[in-house]
């Protein structure tokens, strides 16, 4: 229920479409007579479009928020490494590979990088399918055709391949891990996503150490202006669906950290 809930809620708080709605009501509102309240619904989306896609204020959201947990070590080496799901494409209408890179492909890479930086440690792909029906295949399906074609099919890689959600890759993974849980492993996902799948892995009793990646802030620089009004905003979804979802998994006991 949780799972659909948020799925539900993201599509009336997505911020095209926040916008998208103001500008309908504000139409309604006017039709209606009540001009003084079309008004300024049309004022809010017009101030919405100028200050988040013609200015870098995006930027420095999802900087604030990707530099807030730093990459750490373990003093002693890994027992494994940790890559969340979110940047590969298994669904592709015309893929003939079986995967597709996506803009968070970064965490693959990272956690194929620090296989290499420590062989003998397992590595862990957790990421099924997150769509609302289920129908799709995981991705996890993408995650080992491309592992199959770098280094081929003997290469050392396990899937977790339930999980639609942060919570649900933390308490899949961790049964997985069993007793070893308490060793040290290394949580690679997104710089903006570590606070909450940080918190989701050790409220899931899983020892992780954070090491972000995918990197999306472009750097912030006088007059912090954007040509890019489309990428600003893609930005800012990233951001606001971040913060909504530490907020409800807070509030929800999957995550002590906000």
């Amino acid at each position: 229920m949780f799972f659909i809930l948020s799925k539900v809620f993201w599509v009336l708080a997505r911020p095209l479409n926040f916008m998208f709605l103001c500008m309908v009501m504000g139409a309604v509102f006017l039709r209606l007579g009540w001009r003084r309240t079309g008004c300024i619904l049309f004022a809010i989306a017009a101030i919405f479009l100028a200050m988040f896609g013609f200015t870098q204020l995006p930027d420095l959201i999802i900087h604030e928020m990707e530099t807030a947990i730093p990459a750490r070590m373990p003093e002693e080496p890994p027992a494994g490494i940790i890559v969340l799901g979110g940047g590969l494409g298994a669904n592709n209408q015309t893929t003939v590979t079986g995967y597709h890179l996506q803009e968070a492909s970064d965490r693959m890479i990272t956690g194929l990088v620090l296989k290499r930086r420590f062989p003998q440690a397992r590595l862990i792909y957790s990421g099924g399918t997150p769509a609302l029906t289920g129908g799709d295949r995981p991705e996890t399906d993408a995650a080992s055709a491309l592992a199959a074609d770098l280094f081929g099919p003997d290469f050392a890689i396990e899937f977790e391949s339930r999980s639609q959600n942060t919570w649900q890759n933390a308490e899949y993974t961790a049964r997985m891990l069993g007793d070893e849980r308490s060793r040290p492993f290394l949580l690679v996902t997104s710089g903006f996503h570590m606070r909450r799948a940080l918190g989701c892995f050790r409220k899931a009793g899983v020892n992780v150490y954070p090491v972000p990646t995918d990197f999306r802030a472009d750097e912030i620089s006088p007059p912090f202006l954007s040509g890019d009004m489309a990428g600003q905003f893609l930005k800012l979804n990233l951001a606001v669906k971040e913060l909504f979802g530490l907020f409800s998994y807070r509030l929800t006991g999957r995550t002590d950290s906000f």
